[in-house]
């Protein structure tokens, strides 16, 4: 049943709105805007920032019922529902508000915790799904607030004008960009399934044979300090550009990224040569710092869609060998690709947690 609108009188009474202060015209009309879209007087009331509120009224839109009801209605045991939950990067609060879709999700979790993958399996792919969306929303609404929100703020533009822009545009664009993930997560499916694996002899883990590479941006400390902050993240930008892009186009799988440093694997040790003397040469000219890499091959483990093992630690510790603009190898490295690139030996290396020296060498080209 609809309901009249309550006027600025009945707003102020109820504590929602104050005519004097200095932002009543925008608080006014997002109030109106949400209440247009269902929002009751208590949720207004409750909400920290109106803003914040449109944007969820327009994006998580039909009935909701709470986490709590979601999960006796489907029968889910609730230590796996708060896992679940959590795991997805969702407070596990019994009276957290769920839409038709999110309820479906927990729902399908945890079918698959009991039919198909079991808790533990199942709790690690939704930690990765939640991380991953985690980061996909931080860089849309990065993006928005740096490229559409800041300039009409700065332009004069009044707040509920942006919100209402931003609430629209996410309502519009949204579907569409989910379908695009949809699209590409299936063809990622397809390009793992198509790369060597094995296990490890009690089949309890994937067990991958690559070469591991880390690549590392050299004096991004004092780069930082020397570096606005515009300047610091255009850097960054470009590392990770230039680094996905000499991966991808030698066969290559970029596994992760924190900050100035790169975490890549190929299955052939050729094709890690191929992408270190690529991005060694690709900076230290300009703004751009040098990068320096280390590589290493043998098997390592898949968990959580990272990778862990001995050969992951010595390549972490060769990149910190490395001189600048320069990438060294591993001795299984060097051996796999013998006769098609150069090298140069280092003296034998003490590196921290082997007990030998170990073996290493300077790729050349």
């Amino acid at each position: 049943m609809d309901h009249e609108p309550l006027g600025p009188e009945e707003l102020a009474r109820l504590g929602l709105y104050d005519p004097a202060a200095p932002d009543a015209a925008d608080r006014l009309e997002l109030i109106r805007y949400a209440m247009a879209r269902g929002a009751t007087v208590e949720r207004i009331a409750a909400a920290s920032n109106l803003g914040e509120l449109a944007l969820d009224l327009n994006l998580r839109t039909g009935p909701q019922t709470t986490l709590a009801e979601v999960a006796e209605e489907a029968g889910i045991d609730w230590d796996l529902a708060v896992r679940l939950v959590a795991a997805l990067g969702l407070r596990p609060d019994p009276a957290q508000l769920m839409t038709a879709d999110e309820a479906d999700a927990l729902r399908l979790l945890s079918a698959g915790s009991r039919e198909l993958f079991g808790e533990e399996a199942t709790v690690q792919v939704a930690r990765v799904a939640g991380n991953a969306m985690a980061r996909v929303a931080e860089v849309l609404v990065a993006t928005f607030r740096l490229r559409l929100e800041l300039p009409r703020r700065t332009a004069g533009t009044g707040y509920f004008d942006v919100v209402q822009e931003y609430s629209d545009i996410a309502e519009r664009l949204l579907p569409a960009f989910v379908r695009t993930l949809d699209a590409v997560l299936r063809r990622q499916i397809v390009a793992v399934s198509e790369r060597m694996w094995s296990t490890d002899a009690d089949q309890t883990v994937v067990t991958l044979p690559r070469t591991v590479g880390f690549a590392d941006l050299v004096g991004y400390t004092a780069a930082a300090e020397a570096m606005s902050v515009g300047e610091l993240s255009a850097v960054l930008a470009e590392f990770d550009d230039k680094v996905f892009t000499a991966v991808l186009r030698s066969d290559g799988q970029v596994i992760k990224t924190i900050g100035d440093e790169a975490l890549f694997v190929t299955e052939a040790a050729a094709d890690a040569c191929k992408i270190a003397l690529e991005i060694v040469h690709e900076f230290g000219r300009g703004r751009l710092p040098p990068v320096r890499v280390g590589l290493a091959a043998g098997q390592v483990l898949s968990v959580s869609g990272d990778v862990y093992g001995p050969d992951v630690n010595l390549a972490a510790r060769l990149v910190a060998q490395a001189e600048p603009s320069t990438a060294v190898v591993s001795q299984q490295v060097r051996a796999e690709c013998d006769g098609l690139f150069s090298f140069e030996a280092l003296p034998p290396l003490a590196i921290k947690g082997i007990a030998e020296p170990v073996s290493a060498y300077r790729l050349l080209g």
